[in-house]
């Protein structure tokens, strides 16, 4: 049963070229229907509320604080100052993210549930695989970071119009995933066979430092299960000679 009490100040409410006072604390709110646009909401604070099916365009949610678990639902933020944002453990199911900033706001501990973003500004972030589901991203992820508790933990999104710059994944199981379709990046599924078969090929060769180090690097994709390369990031990293060979031997047929 909901608890919480509709926020006379925002729900239903269709606002545009507005500012609410600074530090608004919304407690145990419902805020429902609300659409503003041109909004300074001035540092928010939303502390167990829930908002649902509300639409924000060219506003400042920057340094807005969510907490006990602040649960949004069919929500669509467009053009959005998110940076510096709490977003804690906060819940967003079904929400639309369209060209916001979210530089400097982690979302290491908030859920996201069938979400979409939509070529926002999404840098040096981490997310926990384990509180992701079903969402999908477009446009540019850079030095982002997609990790989880447990080993081969499933990740369940869609990067399949994203540019993964720098994007690491951490015990995350990538089976599952739509990844990039375009030719920087390379997809292996199957990548613990396919890292085993070359470590044996690597390990029947002649010892010299460049098998050794293919062989510490097979050992770890083998441990891994379906890998997502940035194949200019695995460049720079590792030089055009050694990234060239790990790959051969990674595509090589069964």
């Amino acid at each position: 049963m909901n608890n919480r009490t509709e926020s006379q100040l925002l729900s239903g409410v269709k606002r545009e070229d507005w500012a609410l006072p600074e530090k608004t604390r919304f407690e145990q709110a419902l805020i429902k229907g609300c659409e503003l646009k041109n909004t300074n909401l001035a540092y928010p604070i939303f502390d167990q509320c829930l908002l649902q099916d509300c639409r924000f365009e060219k506003s400042d949610f920057s340094n807005a604080r969510f907490f006990s678990a602040t649960e949004l639902i069919r929500c669509t933020f467009r053009n959005i100052d998110f940076r510096a944002a709490g977003l804690n453990d906060s819940v967003f199911r079904q929400c639309t993210f369209i060209k916001c900033d979210f530089r400097q706001s982690p979302f290491n501990d908030c859920v996201l549930v069938d979400c979409l973003f939509d070529t926002c500004k999404i840098i040096d972030n981490t997310f926990d695989a384990g509180k992701l589901e079903n969402c999908s991203f477009s446009g540019k992820l850079q030095e982002v970071n997609f990790v989880a508790e447990q080993p081969n933990t499933m990740l369940r999104a869609d990067f399949s119009a994203c540019i993964l710059d720098y994007v690491t994944f951490k015990n995350c199981n990538l089976e599952q995933i739509s990844p990039p379709t375009d030719s920087r990046h390379l997809y292996v599924r199957d990548l613990a066979e396919r890292a085993r078969k070359a470590l044996a090929q690597v390990t029947s060769h002649p010892e010299s430092p460049q098998n050794n180090l293919l062989k510490r690097r097979f050992k770890n994709l083998a441990m891994q299960r379906g890998g997502l390369f940035n194949l200019k990031n695995l460049v720079e990293v590792e030089g055009q000679e050694f990234a060239d060979q790990l790959i051969s031997l990674l595509q090589q047929p069964g």
